[in-house]
C-alpha cells in the first residue's frame, strides 16, 4: 500500500475520531497536526486523511495564523542577524505608539535611551524586537548566559498608553525586589510593574536604569569568570 504524503498546512481529518487539524510537520510516516484547539499531535498517516472542502473552510482560520506565525519567526531569525531590521522594527514599534499617544512615546524614547545607556546599545545582542503578536509586543533586553554561552531575555517592555516591564527573577540585584511589585509575573519566573508615563519622572526612571546598569554590570563579571567547570 502506497504511503499517504501531506503538505505542510494542509487540513486533514483523524479517520478514527474524526477530529480536525492541520499538517505543521511530516517526518516519513509521522504526521504532526495542529488541532482547532488543544496542544499538537502526531498520528502515522495512515490514520490521516485530506479534510473536506467544508470542512477545509473551518479549518481556514487555523492555516492563516499558523502561516504568521511561521512569518514572524522567520522575520525574527532574520532580524537577529541583521541590527538594521531590528532598529526599522523598533521605530515602526515607537510610531505606532505616537500616532496613538506621542506623549507617551516621547517619554518611552527618553527611558529607552536611558536603558541602552546602561545596557549597551547592541540590537540584534543585547537587545531585540519580539515577533509580531497580539501577546508580547515590544523591545526585550538580553544578557549573556555563561552557562549556556547564549544571550537570553532578561526584561520585556510592553510599551503603549502606560508601561509594563517584565523582568526574570534570576537577574533582579538583591535589594531591587519593591521596583517590580508584581510578583509570579511571566508564568512565574519573574517579576513586573506596570507604569502610567505621566508619573514616569526622570527621577522615577534612574532607579530602573540603575537596575539595569547593575544587572549588565554582574553579567560582565560572570562573563569573564567564563563557564563553570564540570
Amino acid at each position: 500500500m502506497d504511503q499517504k504524503t501531506f503538505e505542510i498546512y494542509a487540513p486533514v481529518r483523524n479517520t478514527i475520531n474524526k477530529a480536525l487539524g492541520v499538517v505543521v510537520k511530516v517526518a516519513s510516516e509521522n504526521v504532526t497536526v495542529q488541532p482547532l484547539t488543544g496542544d499538537r499531535l502526531t498520528f502515522r498517516a495512515q490514520y490521516l486523511a485530506p479534510a473536506t472542502e467544508a470542512e477545509a473552510a473551518a479549518l481556514q482560520d487555523l492555516v492563516t495564523r499558523l502561516k504568521i506565525d511561521e512569518e514572524n519567526r522567520n522575520k525574527a531569525k532574520v532580524m537577529k542577524a541583521d541590527p538594521a531590521l531590528v532598529r526599522e522594527e523598533f521605530e515602526k514599534f515607537v510610531k505606532h505608539i505616537a500616532a496613538r499617544y506621542p506623549k507617551s512615546a516621547e517619554t518611552f524614547r527618553e527611558f529607552w535611551a536611558e536603558l541602552m545607556a546602561a545596557a549597551g546599545d547592541l540590537p540584534g545582542q543585547t537587545w531585540e524586537m519580539r515577533p509580531n503578536t497580539a501577546k508580547t509586543p515590544g523591545p526585550v533586553l538580553k544578557i549573556f548566559n555563561p552557562a549556556t554561552q547564549k544571550w537570553v531575555y532578561c526584561l520585556s517592555l510592553l510599551a503603549g498608553w502606560g508601561l509594563r516591564m517584565e523582568i526574570k527573577k534570576e537577574f533582579l540585584p538583591a535589594g531591587t525586589e519593591a521596583l517590580f511589585p508584581i510578583d509570579h509575573a511571566m508564568f512565574g519566573s519573574g517579576r513586573a510593574v506596570e507604569l502610567i508615563y505621566r508619573d514616569f519622572t526622570p527621577e522615577k526612571r534612574k532607579p530602573y536604569a540603575d537596575c539595569v546598569r547593575a544587572i549588565y554590570a554582574r553579567a560582565a563579571q560572570d562573563a569573564a569568570k567564563g563557564p563553570p567547570g564540570p
